[in-house]
C-alpha cells in the first residue's frame, strides 16, 4: 500500500492601497500569485502620503486612522499563500499588518484582511508629501484593474 504525502497551503488576505493595489504589479513586480483578488473598502482609514526621497519619489502611499463613519479606504484585497505573505510583510518592513474587515464593492465581507499601517504614524502628518507622477500613475493604473 502506498501513501501519498499531501501538503496544504495556508492562504491569507492582504489589502493593497498604494503600489500594491494592482493585480499586474502584484504578479509581475512582487511575484505574488493571488488565488482571489477583490476590489472594495476598509472603514475607518484614509489614504495619505508619507515623505519619501526628495526629487526621486517624494511621497509614498500610507494610511491613517479616521472615524469609521467619516471615511473609507479604497483598494484591493488579495488572497495569497502564507509564504508569499511573509515575504511581502518583510518587503513592507516599515508597516505593521493590522487585521481589518473588508467589504467588496459587491457587498461581500471578508474578515482579517491584513492592512499595512505605518509603524511610525507621526511621519504621515506632513500635507506636502505628494506622490511623483510615476507613483501616481501606478496607483491610477492599479485602480483601473
Amino acid at each position: 500500500m502506498s501513501s501519498k504525502a499531501t501538503t496544504t497551503t495556508t492562504h491569507v488576505w492582504r489589502f493593497g492601497y498604494g503600489s500594491n493595489i494592482g493585480l499586474t504589479t502584484l504578479k509581475q513586480k512582487k511575484n505574488l500569485h493571488p488565488l482571489k483578488y477583490v476590489a472594495g473598502t476598509i472603514s475607518g482609514w484614509e489614504l495619505c502620503f508619507t515623505k519619501a526621497m526628495a526629487y526621486v519619489e517624494p511621497g509614498f502611499a500610507a494610511v491613517r486612522a479616521s472615524p469609521p463613519d467619516d471615511s473609507v479606504l479604497h483598494g484591493t484585497a488579495f488572497l495569497i499563500p502564507q509564504e508569499e505573505a511573509d515575504g511581502l510583510d518583510r518587503q513592507e518592513g516599515g508597516y505593521n499588518v493590522l487585521p481589518c474587515e473588508f467589504t467588496s464593492y459587491d457587498g461581500e465581507t471578508i474578515q482579517d484582511v491584513g492592512l499595512y499601517v505605518p509603524k511610525k504614524p507621526n511621519i504621515i502628518q506632513d500635507p506636502t508629501a505628494l506622490p511623483s507622477l510615476r507613483y501616481l500613475r501606478l496607483l491610477q493604473n492599479g485602480a483601473r484593474e
